[in-house]
C-alpha cells in the first residue's frame, strides 16, 4: 500500500503528528509513505520532518518525490509534474491545510487534491488551525476503501 501525505507550508507547528501517529501506526508494515520535497535542497518544511520523524520510528519506509525540471517541464511546471507523479502511485492520499486555507483558496497542497481528484485516488483532507484543532474537511473514497484507514479527528 503506498499512501502520499503531504501538507501545507502554512500549518501550525506540531499539531498535524498527535493524528498522524494513530494514522501511520494503522498502516500495514509494508506500507510506504509517498512525500514531495521541493527543488533544490532540504526536505521541505515542520511537516514533512514530523512525517520522517514518525515514520522512521514506526519503521515505514518512505518514497520522496522531487521536481525534475526538464526542457518541457522548466520551473513551476517541474513541481506540478512532480504532484502528478505522486498520486499516479498512490494507493491513498491524506492531506493536511492550514484552516485559513480551506476557504482562501489554491495552493500546492490544493493541487494534490485536484489531482487526487482527477485520478480517482482516495483522498482525505483535514485542516489545523493555529489552537491545533484539527477538522476533517472532505473526503473522496466512494467504495470506502480505507475509511477504516482515515486518520479520526479527536474529540
Amino acid at each position: 500500500m503506498k499512501v502520499a501525505i503531504a501538507g501545507s507550508r502554512r500549518l501550525p507547528k506540531g499539531h498535524a503528528p498527535r493524528l498522524l501517529i494513530r494514522f501511520l501506526a494503522a498502516l500495514p508494515e509494508d506500507a510506504v509513505i509517498l512525500m514531495r520535497r521541493p527543488m533544490g535542497r532540504g526536505l521541505g518544511g515542520k511537516f514533512e520532518e514530523d512525517v520522517l520523524l514518525l515514520a522512521d520510528i514506526l519503521h515505514l519506509d518512505v518514497e520522496w518525490f522531487q521536481p525534475a525540471p526538464t526542457d518541457l517541464t522548466r520551473g513551476r511546471s517541474s513541481v506540478y509534474v512532480r504532484d502528478i507523479d505522486m498520486v499516479e502511485k498512490a494507493d491513498l492520499v491524506i492531506l493536511f491545510f492550514a484552516a485559513d486555507e480551506v476557504a482562501e483558496g489554491y495552493g500546492g497542497t490544493q493541487h494534490l487534491l485536484d489531482k487526487a481528484l482527477a485520478a480517482n485516488r482516495p483522498v482525505y483532507a483535514y485542516s489545523v488551525d493555529e489552537f491545533g484543532t484539527i477538522e476533517r474537511v472532505g473526503d473522496y473514497d466512494p467504495d470506502e476503501l480505507y475509511v477504516s484507514l482515515a486518520p479520526s479527528v479527536p474529540a
